[in-house]
């Protein structure tokens, strides 16, 4: 099998997104199959539109865990912005689907053309990335899946409007199969006329070995946090929308009422957004050097140990299609606090293994902070729940690649013999012995 895997950021990018598509690109590999990843060579999001924001400093082609990576250079040209707004509003299918604001200018990526068996593209609303997934998946005569990871937040909301524009369902409505994350992403697509058949219901997994096994002390003591003082952490990318801004007000109320010598302590790891980092200029110095801490973007070697350092993990944002940060707190049996938006809210179950907030609600969010800090019996239990969960529902990639792989294959097969497609699950050895693709470079 050949595979085209499009995506708007790749490995060494760190979200959701990115985890996923080298989670399951690697274990295609594994299997056999030849996986071209087309991609940009931003580094953080904000590249799209910024070129001062940090970009990808590898080879425009190279080999990731077997697959063959190609980087499509981000353009920056003045006033694109303005002029993107303009083409967006344009009633042409496809400039609506390469063009708005938000959207990066990416030269060639939509003349991809190749001969292969299935093509998956990853992640609204940059679709762009999607829409030449589309145009090359037509060129071949092979199926498109996509895997939209809407970030539905809640009826009304600007986030919800920015992931269910009609030229986003229409190029959902084009592919062969819409894979989504929770039970509220699938009614969602259902609601705009996609047939059961062509929906799968997938859902995250976390690589357990990779994010528990930290050292906790050494860790708080790197950073200069005594072992008793309680914390809180966050990761992922710093930004209003992660719900980030409120956490570091919360924390700055809930300290506010703490002896001078108490504070709880907040750590921030990630990507930090420009709005983020207008916001922390905000923020006295002193909360600074006495109980916040923004570490950056962190490394993977470091990922187990943030974890071991937290006593909650808070990430109330609003921007999340699943949020597979919470299902590495979980793997290190701690609670969460997270916002009932979108498909969170099926992930968390709140008062079970975690606590649920509206989005933006300070003062819940302040109460459910500091009932984890000081009931940590709760705690305890609510983080002990996470992780029995975890284990026993199999919230694992080979699980989920298992599913994903079966239909990716009856897709191609149906394509190469003119069948029905009719679905099924098959294992990671079963799609290795299915996938019959000689000649795929070391």
């Amino acid at each position: 099998m050949k595979l085209a895997w499009f995506t708007h950021r790749y490995a060494p990018c760190l979200g959701g997104a990115e985890t996923f598509g080298r989670a399951i690109v690697r274990r295609f590999v594994g299997a056999g199959a030849a996986v071209d990843v087309f991609t940009s060579d931003a580094f953080d999001l904000w590249y799209f539109n910024d070129r001062r924001r940090a970009r990808v400093d590898r080879p425009a082609q190279e080999w990731i865990d077997g697959a063959r990576v190609r980087r499509f250079a981000v353009r920056h040209y003045p006033g694109q912005r303005y002029v993107g707004r303009l083409l967006s509003h344009l009633p042409v299918w496809s400039l609506q689907c390469c063009w708005a604001s938000y959207m990066p200018v990416v030269p060639g990526l939509t003349q991809v053309r190749g001969d292969y068996d299935a093509v998956v593209a990853v992640g609204f609303p940059y679709t762009i990335f999607s829409y030449a997934g589309w145009k090359t998946a037509r060129a071949a005569g092979a199926p498109l899946i996509l895997v939209p990871f809407l970030h539905l937040s809640t009826p009304g909301d600007v986030v919800n409007r920015s992931y269910t524009r009609p030229h986003q369902v229409r190029l959902l409505r084009e592919a062969d199969t819409v894979c989504v994350q929770t039970k509220l992403e699938a009614e969602a697509v259902a609601s705009w006329g996609i047939p059961e058949r062509r929906i799968l219901t997938l859902g995250m997994a976390v690589e357990q070995a990779q994010v528990t096994g930290g050292d906790r002390d050494a860790f708080r003591q790197r950073l200069g946090i005594p072992v008793d003082r309680p914390v809180i952490g966050q990761l992922g990318a710093n930004d209003p929308n992660k719900g980030t801004c409120d956490l570091v007000r919360a924390v700055a109320r809930l300290n506010a009422s703490r002896p001078p010598d108490q504070p709880i302590h907040l750590l921030l790891a990630g990507a930090t957004s420009p709005d983020f980092e207008r916001f922390l200029t905000t923020i006295p110095d002193e909360a600074r050097q006495r109980w916040l801490t923004v570490l950056g973007l962190l490394p993977e070697e470091d990922r187990a140990s943030f974890y071991a350092a937290l006593d909650v993990f808070a990430m109330p944002s609003r921007t999340d299609s699943f949020g597979i940060v919470y299902l590495e707190a979980w793997a290190n049996r701690l609670p969460v606090v997270a916002a009932a938006a979108g498909g969170v809210a099926e992930v968390v179950r709140h008062e079970q293994d975690g606590l649920l907030i509206r989005f933006g609600d300070l003062e819940s969010l302040s109460a459910a902070l500091k009932r984890l800090i000081e009931d940590r019996p709760l705690a305890k239990a609510l983080g002990q729940a996470g992780q029995i969960r975890i284990s026993a529902e199999g919230y694992t990639w080979e699980s989920r690649f298992a599913v994903f792989a079966g239909r990716v294959w009856n897709l191609a097969r149906g394509r190469s013999v003119g069948s029905i497609y009719r679905p099924h699950a098959v294992t990671g050895a079963q799609a290795g012995r299915l996938m019959d693709q000689p000649g795929r470079p070391a």
